[in-house]
């Protein structure tokens, strides 16, 4: 079982200042602190300690800040093709981030089922409302982008300066620990609302910024 549906399992809720953990004793170490990195998601900072750089958990933490995320997002009614449809999660490209997602599958967020989905080409975009692009899509982003903005896709990534060339949040190492950056001209563009909670946390860039 992954370690962010061991975390989910075990009750970590995450909520506006409120972390509550049940974990039971004896947990690996590799699994406490990746409880500790969800739990600091929990609290928001959106900056935890980066201690799984160059390695698989490296993903699973921030797979997590994806599912955190989406508590704090408002899309177009029209993203959903009706009341209590699942929350569909894309996946574009390939890489360890869009395979650490595949733990997400079947949570719930905001009342609706989570379902992870990995799409080829650019028309399937449209049944989504978070789409992931792995770094081995970059030179296709433009594209991607474009698609995503048209149908109120919630985009996000890892790839060097995401979030300047359009995105709306990209996930940047900066001193041992992931933060994130928000292109709210992107998000609005979009039609999607960002809730101030997560703003003030991260940092707001506009396209071409350097």
């Amino acid at each position: 079982m992954s370690y962010v549906k061991t975390m989910l399992e075990n009750r970590i809720t995450v909520g506006k200042g409120d972390v509550r953990s049940t974990l039971g004793k004896g947990l690996s170490r590799a699994r406490v602190l990746a409880a500790s990195s969800l739990a600091c998601l929990g609290w928001l900072t959106a900056a935890c300690p980066q201690a799984f750089s160059q390695s698989p958990d490296e993903f699973q933490v921030k797979s997590a800040m994806v599912f955190n995320i989406t508590k704090y997002v408002e899309w177009p009614a029209e993203s959903f093709p009706g009341k209590g449809a699942a929350l569909t999660i894309c996946v574009v490209g390939t890489g360890p981030f869009g395979q650490a997602l595949e733990s997400l599958k079947g949570t719930t967020v905001q009342g609706r089922t989570v379902i992870v989905k990995h799409v080829s080409q650019t028309e399937e975009i449209s049944a989504c409302q978070v789409l992931v692009i792995n770094n081995s899509e970059r030179r296709q982003l433009p594209a991607v982008l474009a698609k995503a903005r048209q149908h109120g896709v919630l985009s996000i990534s890892d790839i060097p300066r995401f979030a300047q060339k359009g995105g709306i949040i990209g996930f940047v190492s900066q001193e041992g620990r992931i933060r994130l950056e928000v292109n709210l001209s992107s998000a609005q563009s979009s039609r999607i609302k960002i809730s101030s909670q997560l703003l003030k946390l991260a940092k707001i860039v506009q396209e071409g910024d350097q």
